[in-house]
């Protein structure tokens, strides 16, 4: 009886050493039920992030925004002046563009005139609250630079759901 009663404050001493302070930072996320899970894209796109600019390669060259929605589960095809964009609209399926807000204004045109019709998701780098929706308003989406990868993900997905609108109509 007694060795059964140790055997028990043992294990009892574990878990709570375990699930407290008794673990190394990141230890943690080891814990069950604290895993840290990322979420697939519910609709995979095929995004275009298109830099022309210093600033907008700085920003969209992003390691870790590639990363993030390359973990998504979306296709990422990293296009910088106007001729490459041409030849990638006119010979593939793009459904998104990632274009800094500076870049739109040169290949709007171009973009309209793709038979994939992609949405265009501006990036605009330390807007104001009116110049953010003014862009939302322009272009339907549209997102801060210093938003996280996982607020870029929902407009991804938020894009991909009104383009699927949009083909069920037609």
């Amino acid at each position: 009886m007694m060795h059964n009663v140790r055997f028990a404050g043992a294990v009892l001493g574990a878990f709570l050493l375990s699930t407290s302070n008794g673990l190394a930072c990141g230890d943690k996320l080891l814990v069950i039920g604290r895993g840290v899970r990322f979420q697939n894209a519910k609709q995979p796109a095929n995004i275009v992030i298109y830099s022309d600019g210093p600033q907008s390669r700085a920003i969209l060259g992003s390691a870790k925004l590639q990363n993030t929605l390359k973990l998504a589960g979306h296709k990422i095809q990293i296009i910088e002046g106007a001729s490459q964009l041409d030849e990638v609209l006119k010979s593939g399926r793009v459904d998104v563009i990632l274009i800094g807000l500076a870049d739109i204004a040169g290949i709007t045109r171009l973009i309209q005139s793709a038979p994939s019709k992609p949405a265009i998701l501006p990036i605009l780098v330390k807007p104001s609250k009116a110049e953010l929706a003014s862009a939302q308003r322009a272009y339907k989406f549209a997102l801060n630079a210093s938003d996280d990868g996982t607020q870029c993900l929902i407009v991804i997905d938020e894009a991909m759901k009104a383009r699927l609108r949009i083909s069920a109509k037609a």
